[in-house]
C-alpha cells in the first residue's frame, strides 16, 4: 500500500500506512527484532485468494534468513469461512531446503511447494487459524509457515493487510540470493520501502 498513487488514493493510503507503522505496532517489532524495524512490504485483502502454505523466508527476508517478522492485521471481524489466515506453529524451527537448485523460485516452484507439504506431514503440524477480531494483529517468522484458507463463505469480505518488516540495520534479501536496495522514507517515525 506504500506505492499506491498518494492522488489517487491518498486517504486509503494513509489510513493503511497510519495501521501499519502505528506507535504500538512499531514498539512490539522492536521488542521481536531488538531494534527500530522498517518495513519492507505490505497489501491489503479484502477478498481472498486463498494462499497456499508458504514461508515469507523463500522469497524475502533480512540478510540474516528468518530475522523478518510478517503481521496479519483484521481490519474487521473475519468471519470464520472468509479464508482466515493460518499459520503451523514451531515450523520456523523446521530447516528446510534454500530457494536455488532443485527447489528455485523461477524452475522448480512446484517442488517447494511439494516439500512443505511433506514436512508438515513429516513433522505432524497443526494448522491453526485463529479468529482475529477487528484490531487483532499476529505475528510470525519469516520462516513460520503460514497462508489463508479457502473461502466457503463468498459473501462475506476478509478485510486485512499484511506487512513485512525487518531490523532497521539489516539489508533485504530477496529470493535468498539477492541483497535488494531499497528506496526509503519516514513514515510516523518508521522508515519505510517504497519501491514504486
Amino acid at each position: 500500500v506504500q506505492s499506491l498513487d498518494a492522488r489517487r488514493f491518498p486517504n486509503f493510503r494513509n489510513a493503511s500506512l497510519a495501521v501499519l507503522t502505528d506507535r504500538t505496532v512499531q514498539r512490539v517489532l522492536r521488542t521481536i527484532l531488538g531494534e527500530p524495524p522498517k518495513m519492507v512490504q505490505s497489501m491489503y485483502f479484502e477478498g481472498n485468494p486463498a494462499t497456499w502454505t508458504h514461508q515469507d523466508t523463500y522469497y524475502l527476508d533480512a540478510e540474516l534468513l528468518g530475522v523478518m517478522v510478517g503481521s496479519w492485521f483484521a481490519m474487521e471481524d473475519i468471519a470464520p469461512g472468509a479464508g482466515r489466515f493460518f499459520i503451523y506453529p514451531g515450523s520456523h524451527r523446521i530447516e528446510i531446503a534454500k530457494n536455488g537448485g532443485g527447489i528455485d523460485v523461477a524452475f522448480n516452484h512446484d517442488r517447494y511447494k511439494a516439500l512443505v507439504i511433506d514436512l508438515i506431514r513429516e513433522h505432524r503440524l497443526e494448522c491453526r487459524a485463529p479468529a482475529l477480531r477487528r484490531g487483532d494483529v499476529l505475528f510470525w517468522s519469516s520462516k513460520t509457515m503460514h497462508g489463508s484458507l479457502d473461502t466457503t463463505q463468498p459473501r462475506v469480505s476478509r478485510s486485512s493487510f499484511t506487512g513485512h518488516y525487518i531490523p532497521d540495520s539489516s539489508r533485504f534479501m530477496q529470493f535468498q540470493s539477492r541483497i535488494r536496495g531499497l528506496s526509503l522514507r519516514r513514515v510516523a517515525g518508521m522508515r519505510v520501502h517504497s519501491p514504486k
